[in-house]
């Protein structure tokens, strides 16, 4: 689709006020290309914008004119970019936050009136004609030390920490300190203030932070507060929130891709993009700092601070992690990329995107056994069809490259299933396999003539377990090498077939258990791990979760 039939698109979309397809149209179309970058990210933020508007919504947790405010903001945004897209205004200097020109083209006033009223319920874009979006800028009453510079293009406010109890701390002023020779070292334009606060004992709540960062047109706030006494060391609380991308942070979620280049599509986390940190103010600086490297795009800075950052806990390696692999994609360093997903995944071993992009990256690494595990997990926990479709297809293909062709046909024919329009490239993959499987039943009806002849021959039982997990009948496979171990206690391929045949069911303790035994047989790990397609010695997380138990 070229730039014009996708600007028309939209402002159909938009003046049938379906916000939700305008955003993920635009964002799909301005990702393809590196310079619609700019662009792209505040499409990514507006999109955020309006999922969080939809679920105050559906919660509850916002009154009705806060949500006609919350969509009618976002289908401003929309049009904005759209404008600025035609005009081939790609870099644009004031995001969302300035007021649109009064010569704004006819068009954005049409498809802002079609969107008013919405038969049979949904949105209700609250818009008179006369009424600007209010600008979401410092205002007169944001209590700080200095305004922004206008030119930034990322505020960072700052509160004195509040004692709570014994001596008065000033941890923020080592905040303040470093923040001001960290942002010259930032890619875009930053700046920082500190608030003026007259009365140091009143409780501070969310709310407040909340109150005082949209006051000053902030989209990072940084506040905390610190206890003493003489029987205990100082506690120091440091809280952080966001306000430019929402309330979940956003992350790539990659997709099966046989190439050298990964494909990627932006997804809401789970994780909040407000915290608090307790580590200690030295290392809560590091991931403070890494954050906000990430949120300003500035990939090599965010690795360089996130990688000296050791978490304490289980919330903020997950944050760590997923944060520093996004990076680490960004910048082309895959291998560590999938490093930082194995650490999540050690804390976190469901944890779906990690998994999904973990799943991806063994793919391409060629760890095919692996890629399997990994993505099935995914695939238990993704709602989304088209990341689904894509999920059946890499692991269609890892089962294939592991000669799984039962696993990589029902893959295929799942796929097929999806699509509802018969394909033609997927349907000539699944009629490969059917032949593929047809001489695999042929090898195996062989191999069993030859055992009933001789069922002392050992390679026609060794054929046997291995056409037999091909196949898919991985009791079978079992069966087949233990036959062997009957009569030849010590025999490798045995041991290695029915390892592969449990490791291939899921059962990963069956699996250890036949690894033990040929170790008692004096077979070493080594020995073993040369002829599997997987890593024998591995951590938990990266175990297959057990589906299907061979009795």
């Amino acid at each position: 689709m070229d730039k014009a039939q996708l600007i028309s698109e939209v402002k159909e979309l938009v003046g049938n006020a379906e916000m939700e397809k305008a955003l993920n149209r635009l964002a799909e179309f301005l990702q393809s290309k590196p310079e619609y970058k700019a662009l792209y990210n505040l499409v990514l933020q507006s999109r955020a914008q309006f999922q969080k508007t939809q679920r105050d919504e559906i919660q509850g947790l916002a009154s009705s004119e806060q949500t006609k405010l919350g969509y009618n903001q976002v289908t401003r945004q929309i049009l904005q970019a759209v404008e600025w897209l035609e005009e081939g205004n790609l870099r644009p200097d004031a995001g969302f936050t300035k007021k649109s020109r009064p010569g704004s083209r006819l068009w954005v006033a049409a498809a802002i009136v079609l969107a008013l009223v919405l038969a049979g319920g949904g949105y209700w874009l609250f818009l008179a004609s006369s009424t600007e979006e209010p600008e979401v800028v410092q205002t007169a009453d944001c209590p700080i030390d200095e305004k922004f510079d206008e030119t930034s293009e990322f505020n960072i406010l700052l509160r004195p920490f509040q004692s709570v109890a014994g001596e008065s701390q000033r941890p923020h002023v080592l905040i303040a300190n470093s923040l001001q020779a960290f942002i010259k070292g930032l890619r875009i334009k930053c700046d920082f203030g500190t608030l003026k606060v007259e009365d140091t004992d009143r409780f501070y709540s969310d709310a407040d932070a909340d109150e005082d960062a949209m006051k000053c047109g902030a989209d990072l706030f940084i506040w905390g507060i610190t206890e003493s006494s003489p029987s205990r060391p100082i506690t120091i609380k440091t809280f952080y929130k966001f306000f430019s991308r929402g309330d979940r942070l956003m992350l790539s979620k990659l997709k099966g891709a046989e190439g050298s280049e990964l494909a990627t599509v932006e997804t809401l986390s789970s994780i909040l993009t407000s915290g608090v940190l307790t580590q200690g103010i030295e290392e809560d600086i590091k991931l403070l700092f890494g954050l906000i490297a990430h949120e300003t795009r500035d990939s090599i800075t965010a690795i360089s601070m996130l990688e000296g950052y050791q978490p304490e806990d289980s919330t903020t390696l997950l944050l760590k992690g997923m944060v520093l692999a996004e990076d680490y994609l960004a910048t082309h360093q895959k291998d560590k990329a999938w490093e930082s997903y194995n650490q999540v995944l050690e804390i976190h071993p469901n944890y779906a995107i990690a998994r999904n992009n973990r799943g991806v990256l063994n793919y391409q690494k060629g760890n095919y056994m692996e890629a399997v595990e990994d993505l099935s997990v995914a695939l238990e926990k993704e709602k989304d069809s088209s990341i689904v479709e894509s999920i059946l297809k890499t692991r269609s293909s890892a089962y294939l490259n592991v000669d799984h062709l039962k696993e990589a046909r029902e893959d295929l024919q799942k796929v097929q299933t999806l699509r509802k329009i018969p394909d033609r490239e997927i349907n000539q993959k699944i009629k490969e396999v059917d032949q593929k499987i047809l001489e695999e039943e042929k090898v195996k009806a062989s191999a069993e003539a030859e055992i009933r002849a001789n069922p002392n021959n050992l390679s026609a039982w060794n054929q046997k377990a291995i056409s037999s997990a091909k196949l898919g009948n991985y009791r079978e496979a079992v069966s087949a090498g233990e036959a062997i171990l009957r009569r030849d206690p010590d025999n490798l391929d045995a041991f290695v077939q029915i390892i592969k045949a449990y490791r291939s069911a899921g059962d990963t303790t069956q699996a250890e258990k036949v690894i033990q035994r040929a170790e008692a047989a004096g077979i070493t790990r080594q020995q073993l791990e040369g002829l599997t397609p997987f890593k024998l010695i591995q951590p938990p997380a990266s175990r297959f979760p057990i589906e299907r138990k061979i009795n």
